[in-house]
C-alpha cells in the first residue's frame, strides 16, 4: 500500500500553512458508480474521484486557513485550545480511489488561542514545546502517513474512513479515523476530528498512567485534532 507519497505531517493530520507548495486551484468532477452492498440486492452511489495528485492549498481571504486545531483539558477544570501549522500535505487517487498521502505538522507552531494573559499564555506555550510535552526543539515535525482511505457509511458528517502512521516524538502508532471528503469549486474538501491518546507517543506529563496523586494537576491523555483542509489537483 501506499505509505510515503509526499515528503516527510501529525498528522500527521494528521500541518498547515507555512511552507506549502504553490498550487493552481481547479475544480475536479467526481465519477459516480453504482456499487452493490454486500448481502444486498441494492445498490449506493458511491463517490470515486480523478486520478491524480493533490495537494493542500494555502489558505486565501476565502478559504478557511489550513491548520490543525487541538483541544486538551485538565481532568478538572482549565481547557486549552489553539493551532499548529501544517508545513506540507498531499494524496494520490489512482483508479478512482485515494490511496495514499502525507500531512507534515511543524510542531514549533503550536499557538494557544484561549489564554488572553500574555504571561501564562508563553509560559503554557513553551510548556508544550518542552520535554514534558512534544519536545520540539529535537522532534520539530509530527508526520501522518496515509495508507487507506475507505468508503464509510453511518457516521453523521463523514465519508470516509482514513487509516495511516502517526510519528509523534519519533514514536509511530497506526491510528483511524473518520473524515468528510467533498467535491467543492476549488477541489477536494478534507474535513474531521482524529482523537488521540498522548501517552502512547510517550507525552506522559500529568496522567495518571504514569503517576500518583496529581490532584489538580491532572491531564487528559486524550486530545483531539480538528482539521478543514482545501486539496487542489497539482500538475
Amino acid at each position: 500500500m501506499f505509505k510515503h507519497f509526499f515528503p516527510t505531517l501529525l498528522v500527521p493530520i494528521l500541518l498547515l500553512g507555512a511552507g506549502c507548495t504553490q498550487t493552481v486551484s481547479v475544480s475536479v468532477e467526481p465519477v459516480v458508480e453504482e456499487a452493490a452492498v454486500e448481502g444486498q440486492g441494492e445498490t449506493t452511489a458511491e463517490v470515486m474521484f480523478e486520478d491524480g495528485n493533490y495537494i493542500v492549498a494555502p489558505p486565501s481571504t476565502t478559504r478557511t486557513a489550513t491548520s490543525i486545531v487541538w483541544n486538551a483539558q485538565k481532568r478538572v477544570g482549565a481547557k486549552h485550545n489553539g493551532t499548529v501549522d501544517i508545513s506540507s500535505a498531499a494524496f494520490l487517487v489512482e483508479q478512482r480511489g485515494i490511496v495514499g498521502g502525507t500531512v507534515v505538522v511543524e510542531m514549533r507552531t503550536i499557538v494557544d488561542l484561549d489564554l488572553t494573559d500574555e504571561q501564562f499564555n508563553t509560559m503554557l506555550v513553551n510548556h508544550l514545546k518542552s520535554e514534558d510535552f512534544f519536545f520540539v526543539e529535537t522532534y520539530p515535525t509530527a508526520t501522518f502517513a496515509i495508507f487507506e482511505v475507505t468508503q464509510l457509511e453511518g457516521i453523521e458528517g463523514a465519508t470516509h474512513r482514513v487509516s495511516g502512521d502517526m510519528t509523534i516524538k519519533g514514536t509511530t502508532n497506526e491510528i483511524s479515523f473518520p473524515a468528510s471528503f467533498v467535491q467543492t469549486d476549488g477541489g477536494i474538501q478534507v474535513t474531521g476530528t482524529a482523537t488521540l491518546d498522548r501517552t502512547l507517543w510517550d507525552v506522559r506529563f500529568g496522567s495518571d498512567k504514569f503517576f500518583d496523586n496529581l490532584g489538580d494537576g491532572l491531564i487528559e491523555d486524550e486530545f483531539t485534532l480538528t482539521f478543514d483542509m482545501l486539496f487542489t489537483a497539482s500538475k
